[in-house]
């Protein structure tokens, strides 16, 4: 790779490199407990970065959480023209990615510059790089001849909606000694599960899903190598943020077919490492969605003013409010809204409640509603909203509270959460 990476300038102005990821959930990822496969590139990186322990996102589709990075707003609040308005920030970057549907979909006049990489490999070559390194490596170096024009550079990978494309051995790693043999193939895993299910069946994708986090751990260790030989690693923001998690049966099914606002789909990593001004890395407890990712962008390069400040994701306090009390955090902080097709998701810190609609079998419109104890219920299987009927009654009035101020139907006074909000049951 180092062949085509420019000669090192002295960096004057500030760099962005933004990578974003379909399918990768906390369950995914070391330095978030997640345990199905080593990562040890980005365990690293998270050592000295501000991690993110609790990034929910608003919506599930990967086009509309990426225009809600892109825009600065949330799903909710985003008419179609609102998410027209074009924004001087992306007239600076360059998009990148293996995802036609990003492309097709996505409002590509905002970006400066928009390329589509098709990296898959050809299946006949046994030593081909996985998909995500043949992205990376085209991305970076595509990059590296335009840093003048592009000092932004956002790289969207299909992540395990692509390819599972990893070395067949990496599924091995998984696997004690009597286990059953992982599958083989590279479709997407996808399974809807039921008392008939073998559980093997469901183990073998696990490991497959673990050999993509591992393939993707590899090729994230070129990112630092590249950015050290450009010269701007110093004056680089980095972000790596998962746009949708995927599910390995929690809730019934693996992959995306039930659509299901749970925390396998919506609790995704992000990891912020802001240039070199982290000596050692530290963990935010606060809810953070992604429409805030656009402010902490547009506040490191500079252009920061008082309204975006107030929204951005504060990159220079995170030392000083790494322990701050639930109770005392930003208002805004405290609370996660997510919305997919009938069904509403709200998170705080102790609690997480799910409202869905379905049709009962006479025809009349049915709701239900799941409610879930965090952070020690963390895979949302011990649903207690029948034992806690104040918890849903007070979220729910908080949800419609949220609702109408981002509708802007009427202004809302908001007060901090109540202790029952804010801290677990134990």
């Amino acid at each position: 790779m180092s062949e085509q990476v420019a000669a090192p300038m002295p960096s004057k102005t500030r760099y962005v490199l933004i990578v974003t990821v379909e399918g990768l959930g906390t369950n995914l990822v070391g330095c978030y407990g997640g345990a199905i496969g080593p990562t040890k590139n980005l365990d690293s990186f998270a050592c000295r970065s501000i991690v993110f322990d609790q990034f929910w996102a608003d919506t599930l589709r990967p086009i509309d959480v990426l225009e809600s990075m892109w825009t600065g707003k949330h799903f909710v609040s985003r008419s179609n023209d609102q998410a027209e308005e074009c924004n001087t920030l992306l007239d600076r970057a360059m998009l990148i990615t293996d995802s036609i549907e990003i492309v097709e979909e996505s409002t590509r006049g905002e970006f400066g510059s928009v390329l589509l990489i098709d990296a898959q490999a050809d299946e006949s070559d046994e030593d081909a790089p996985t998909q995500i390194t043949r992205l990376f490596e085209a991305a970076l170096g595509q990059w590296a001849t335009q840093l003048e024009d592009f000092p932004i550079l956002w790289i969207h990978s299909r992540g395990l909606n692509g390819d599972w494309d990893a070395p067949y051995e990496y599924r091995c790693v998984m696997c004690d000694e009597g286990d059953p043999e992982p599958p083989f193939g590279t479709a997407p895993g996808q399974l809807t599960i039921t008392d008939e299910t073998d559980p093997d069946e469901v183990f073998g994708l696990a490991c497959a899903m673990g050999a993509q986090a591992m393939a993707f751990d590899d090729a994230w260790s070129m990112i630092e190598e590249i950015l050290g030989e450009l010269g701007i690693a110093d004056e680089c923001l980095q972000v790596l943020a998962g746009v949708q998690g995927y599910p390995i049966g929690e809730h019934g099914s693996v992959g995306h077919g039930v659509g299901a606002l749970y925390a396998e789909t919506l609790h995704l990593p992000l990891v912020v490492r802001p240039g070199d001004q982290l000596d050692v890395g530290v963990r935010v407890p606060f809810i953070v969605q992604p429409n805030s990712i656009w402010h902490t962008i547009v506040g490191w390069l500079g252009d920061l003013n008082e309204a975006v400040h107030s929204d951005a994701m504060c990159t220079d306090l995170v030392s000083e409010i790494e322990a701050l009390p639930a109770e005392l955090w930003p208002i805004k902080n405290q609370m996660a809204y997510s919305c997919c097709e009938g069904q509403v998701h709200v998170a705080v810190p102790a609690w997480s409640c799910r409202w869905s609609t379905g049709e009962a079998s006479d025809g009349t419109e049915t709701q239900r509603v799941e409610l879930f104890a965090t952070p020690d219920d963390r895979w949302q299987q011990n649903e207690v909203s029948q034992r806690a009927i104040a918890i849903v009654e007070e979220l729910a009035e908080r949800r419609d509270a949220w609702l109408r101020c981002c509708l802007e139907e009427e202004p809302v006074e908001w007060t901090p959460l109540s202790s029952e909000l804010t801290h677990p049951i134990r």
